[in-house]
């Protein structure tokens, strides 16, 4: 799958589940039979990098010395899906209807 592709992917799963975010073990899970799981740990970073989600690592609960990864869709990333702000070459969003 193309990168382009995967990050609009997961910016419209993000959408869907707002104002929930979503553990990385989870969206690895939902794409990884799609494409390569370092394709999707990039397109997540390239995602947060543009400000289009939120990117949070918080210690386990229950296990020492880990941390879990959680990833929720910004106001800038509803406003790119919804097209309030100008589209990005970077992404393709599914068009809904």
């Amino acid at each position: 799958m193309k990168g382009c592709v995967l990050r609009g992917k997961l910016l419209s799963l993000l959408k869907n589940i707002y104002p929930d975010g979503i553990e990385q073990t989870s969206v690895v899970g939902i794409y990884y039979q799609l494409t390569k799981v370092d394709d999707i740990l990039t397109a997540l970073e390239y995602l947060t990098d543009k400000k289009y989600i939120i990117k949070k690592e918080n210690p386990h609960p229950f296990k020492n010395n880990t941390i879990v990864t959680y990833y929720k869709i910004s106001p800038t990333g509803i406003d790119l899906c919804e097209g309030n702000i100008e589209k990005d070459p970077g992404i393709v969003l599914q068009i809904e209807g």
